[in-house]
């Protein structure tokens, strides 16, 4: 019986060429010899055989990508269907960085096979290929890390789900939730809970918070395996991650925990609002069918222990619409809301939506309930070149909650940030808890006018920086086009003029290590080493020197454009950051800036535009040069580099004061001067 066709979608294709799937789609029209689909249509989710892919693109020159996740998903979609994949992951295991099957479990059907003379044939006994995807398990997580390693497995267990609202939390909002939890009335963190766990980015970081015994529920049982061997693997530690829907079928309904953080399905329709029409969960009221969020919200409530905290990562319509406007008075009212953090656009999916934070605390017995509550509007911090500044966004809610939360509630309040505001103020008609609201409404007009001050002092700094590098351009004359003959990265490691430090996840294990960290963003915008052990610790510690040659292994902007930065006099000494790769030259043949200049050139940059964040710098081409030329050429690509940062600097610099001004006229805390008329 011959073996069915391994398949692979247009999306993998082009993760296996490291090319965006535009470009796959531009093999499919131009090329008629390009593989057929054998699987769905030739529109609508398309499969190719992956055999008949390899060999197209070995064929037509096309470097096939040979990374752990690579090799481990290729070996995932060519052995196992996503049923038998689900079974292998309940009985996979992970502790101190090795991977293991329990003999106990159906790991064996986990594995596709069609016959048992195929399995001979062709790769020995079942127990041979399970070995075989443990191995390339271990390989992908060794490389990038646990979490990268499972994304594949529940990538391809999940692919015949039809699961909507299902999103991964980012890192960074699942930290910045889990620091909220660290307050001074908040209980000792041990036990916490997500009943909607997903894959368990949020209890992954409440265990750096110091979270020991750990509970999740997800409806999705991969989601439940992918929680549970994440938590394994990361921090080694045993959880209790069960399987069900967990506001009609709760696993735990007699726990209660220290904290609760839960980032609810997005659009659910159905939540089992009828059956659940006198559930003794709904003390603050009973969720229409239109406001599931707030039936996530009692549900949290309902497993805290007296004085526990629960954090819910919720969409703003939550905050106005007219259906929980009963509920929201109930929660605020009775001073179990206690702070709405609004976050900016673009800090989780979906990503055109400024998401909110709900932070929960319902009132003990025989304690009166506060007349206060927190908005916070990270919306009013200055963004980044790559969008949102978490390191100030987690800084500055942080201090504000715990303020708030201490003995000295009044000083919570910081002008154009955060606001404690009266609870009378909150529960008018509407109960409108949008944190913009508040927080522009109690501006200082004062404060406002001075941070004008200074933000335009800093505008006009830049703009001379920037007229100063727009000056100092020039010395090049026009060329009839030069032939050049090049060579590729690949071949200047061969032949000894170049070290290439491939980059490294970031570090798992934690560390004292007081040294800075360059990090992408860093290298990507010019910046000073901004990271520490503590934030950005590297997988591999590698001293930067002067002269290195370093690039982000990410897109440094959405046109899918790269840098290349050369490390000077400021950054010795710091570390080379996760995800950067490092290129040390021969100085005697090698100029850094010139090949810092070319490999940020347009055919280097359409070589490595692509539609995941890695790349393989091995395959960019610099011209064979003397060093002489090298140099004026060098010397012209530094130029270049600071009129770039000093423009960047100048546009956010413009941005800000137009964003200042903006809020303190709107506001009422800035009026223009009056002109005379003419």
């Amino acid at each position: 019986m011959s073996k069915p066709a391994s398949t692979v979608s247009a999306a993998e294709i082009s993760r296996l060429a490291d090319v965006t799937r535009a470009t796959v789609s531009n093999w499919r029209r131009r090329h008629d010899d390009f593989p057929k689909p054998i699987a769905g249509s030739s529109e609508a989710r398309p499969q190719f055989d992956l055999r008949e892919v390899q060999e197209w693109l070995v064929g037509h020159g096309v470097e096939v990508s040979e990374s752990p996740v690579t090799e481990l998903r290729t070996l995932v979609r060519s052995r196992t269907t996503p049923d038998a994949l689900s079974r292998l992951m309940a009985g996979l295991r992970a502790s101190k960085g090795k991977w293991s099957a329990d003999p106990r479990a159906d790991v064996h059907g986990g594995v596709d096979v069609h016959s048992e003379a195929d399995v001979h044939s062709r790769s020995g006994t079942l127990r041979d290929r399970v070995a075989d995807l443990l191995l390339a398990l271990e390989r992908a997580a060794a490389a990038d890390g646990n979490r990268a390693a499972l994304d594949v497995l529940a990538e391809r267990a999940l692919e015949d789900t039809a699961a909507t609202g299902v999103y991964i939390t980012p890192e960074a909002v699942a930290k910045l939730m889990a620091a909220l939890l660290d307050s001074p009335a908040a209980l000792e963190l041990r036990s916490v809970l997500d009943p909607a766990c997903g894959s368990g980015s949020l209890v992954l970081a409440a265990t750096v918070a110091g979270a020991v015994e750990l509970y999740g529920q997800d409806a999705l049982s991969v989601q439940v395996e992918r929680t549970r061997l994440l938590l394994e693997a990361e921090a080694d530690l045993e959880p209790d991650v069960r399987e069900g829907d967990s506001l009609t079928a709760d696993a735990f309904p007699d726990l209660r925990v220290d904290a609760v953080l839960c980032n609810p399905p997005y659009g659910q329709r159905d939540w089992g609002s009828g059956e659940l029409a006198f559930d003794t969960r709904w003390d603050y009221g009973t969720p229409p069918r239109g406001e599931p969020e707030l039936a996530w919200v009692q549900h949290a409530i309902a497993h805290l222990r007296p004085g526990g905290t629960a954090l819910l990562l919720l969409p703003p319509a939550v905050a106005t619409r007219p259906s929980g406007r009963k509920i929201r008075a109930g929660l605020v009212r009775k001073g179990a809301l206690r702070a709405v953090i609004g976050l900016a656009p673009g800090a989780a999916q979906p990503w055109h939506v400024g998401l909110q934070i709900w932070v929960l605390r319902p009132s003990q017995a025989g304690e009166p309930a506060s007349d206060t509550m927190l908005f916070v509007d990270t919306t009013a911090l200055p963004a980044t070149t790559d969008g949102i500044d978490w390191e100030a966004v987690t800084e500055s809610t942080v201090r504000a909650w715990r303020a708030f939360d201490g003995e000295n509630s009044g000083t919570a309040t910081i002008s154009g940030f955060a606001a404690a505001v009266r609870l009378v103020e909150v529960l008018d008609d509407e109960v409108d808890l949008t944190p913009a609201r508040y927080v522009r409404s109690s501006l200082d007009s004062d404060s406002v006018s001075d941070q004008v001050d200074d933000a335009i002092r800093r505008l006009s700094g830049v703009a001379a920086e920037l007229a100063s590098v727009t000056d100092a351009l020039g010395g090049w004359s026009a060329a009839s086009g030069k032939s050049w003959r090049f060579v590729s990265i690949a071949d200047l490691v061969n032949y000894g003029q170049l070290e290439w430090v491939r980059a490294s996840p970031p570090s798992t294990a934690k560390s004292a290590n007081g040294t800075r960290v360059l990090t992408a963003p860093d290298v990507a915008t010019g910046s000073p080493a901004s990271g520490s052990f503590a934030t950005s610790a590297p997988e591999t510690e590698v001293e930067i020197r002067d002269g290195d040659v370093l690039i982000p292994a990410v897109r440094s902007d959405r046109t899918g454009g790269r840098s290349a930065r050369v490390a000077g006099p400021e950054d010795v000494g710091a570390i080379r950051g996760p995800h950067v790769h490092l290129l040390r030259l021969d100085r005697e043949r090698l100029d850094p800036w010139f090949v810092a200049g070319f490999l940020t050139g347009a055919e280097n940059v359409s070589a490595t535009r692509t539609s995941t964040i890695r790349f393989d710098p091995s395959r960019l081409r610099i011209p064979v040069l003397a060093l002489a030329e090298q140099q004026r050429y060098g010397e012209t690509f530094r130029h270049l580099f600071l009129l770039r940062n000093a423009a960047r600097r100048a546009g956010y610099a413009a941005e800000h004061v137009a964003e200042l001004v903006t809020t303190g006229l709107t506001a009422g805390a800035l009026a223009p001067d009056e002109k005379d008329q003419k």
